[in-house]
């Protein structure tokens, strides 16, 4: 059962939108963003983006320089930086995980899937590329010996979002389970659990201490849960990304988006309501509530020092064609450590 998580006070916060702490990227893609994601390495401020409109894009947010650009044939659903923040790796509509190289102007196809490629990461200690597809396969790559796979995971499930720490990989499923697997070991998923959400999942993440992750549903809510048994005990759920204007009834958003910072272990959660909220997970509290953007926000990331918070703000097409279709835009909030910090110690 979900608990009720009380929204916090924090002092000074300006909502985006004023003047001040964000700013909106020029050049940004022309139709819907479905990934946005900073490079992990300290002292960058490298973004990379990717677009149902063929591209990958590799901002500066530091500069006013335009994007490197790399175009495929086909929509792209994921993008990772590799352990070179000059290069990274793609999947989507083309069924391809491709190796982009930003500065030769080249790419490199690492293997391909049977469907639309949904998730892709890159594993620094083990330097594989792992790939999730609608194809019901969780796939893992040397981008050193490509075309063929190192490992293939039949997951019985499309794959909706993925996502990589230490020494597991973690797959939420079409069938509303989290898949995990050790990430020297594809053969068999250390667990199938499923989830505490009761709908379908759009997003995980897991958290800063690795012991924990997060699962954001369609039906705004999300769940915290622990990977060792003797935690799971306090894993939880709350309601998030829902509205209720006066006189009328609670309107429920998707979530579709949750960005750990790399610091303090504080969350961001973004959803199709247009919302960006930060959470203390430990506290139970959220800590603040961006003021609502124009369409959905359907991908978030924090820079490697924290200081930074990119918002890929594109209709996720929750209510069907729009027409005109709203404008894409990939905003970046800068933020002080007061605003991120937890109100407790954080265990996530």
């Amino acid at each position: 059962d979900s608990l009720c998580i009380q929204p916090g006070t924090s002092p000074g916060i300006q909502p985006l939108g004023d003047a001040g702490p964000d700013m909106n990227l020029a050049h940004p893609p022309v139709d819907c963003i479905s990934r946005v994601r900073f490079a992990p390495f300290e002292g960058s401020h490298q973004l990379l983006a990717s677009s149902w409109d063929t591209t990958v894009r590799l901002y500066d947010t530091d500069s006013t320089n335009p994007p490197g650009l790399q175009k495929c044939k086909l929509a792209v659903l994921d993008c990772s930086f590799t352990s070179d923040v000059g290069r990274c790796v793609s999947g989507g509509l083309e069924q391809k995980i491709v190796l982009h190289d930003f500065r030769a102007e080249k790419e490199i196809c690492l293997g391909k899937h049977d469907e639309a490629v949904k998730c892709v990461e890159f594993h620094e200690q083990t330097q594989q590329v792992f790939s999730a597809s609608w194809d019901r396969t969780l796939r893992a790559w040397d981008a050193r010996k490509p075309p063929t796979a190192n490992a293939v995971h039949r997951l019985g499930a499309k794959a909706f979002s993925m996502d990589v720490c230490q020494d597991k990989v973690v797959v939420a499923g079409s069938d509303r389970r989290i898949h995990i697997f050790d990430v020297r070991n594809l053969e068999c998923p250390l667990e199938k659990r499923d989830s505490i959400l009761k709908n379908q999942i759009r997003c995980v993440k897991v958290g800063l201490s690795q012991r924990s992750f997060a699962c954001g549903s369609v039906e705004g809510r999300v769940a915290l849960d622990y990977f060792e048994p003797e935690e799971q005990k306090f894993a939880y759920g709350f309601k998030c990304h829902r509205v209720r204007e006066a006189d009328e009834e609670e309107q429920v958003h998707p979530v579709n988006a949750i960005a750990f910072h790399p610091i303090y272990g504080t969350f961001a959660t973004g959803g199709s309501d247009g919302g960006v909220c930060l959470w203390d997970g430990h506290a139970k509290k959220r800590l603040l509530k961006l003021k609502a953007f124009h369409t959905s926000v359907s991908s978030l990331s924090f820079s490697a020092d924290g200081s930074q918070l990119a918002v890929g703000v594109s209709y996720t097409f929750d209510e069907g064609e729009r027409m005109p279709p709203p404008v894409p835009q990939i905003v970046v909030r800068n933020f002080t450590d007061l605003e991120v910090m937890p109100k407790a110690h954080s265990d996530f």
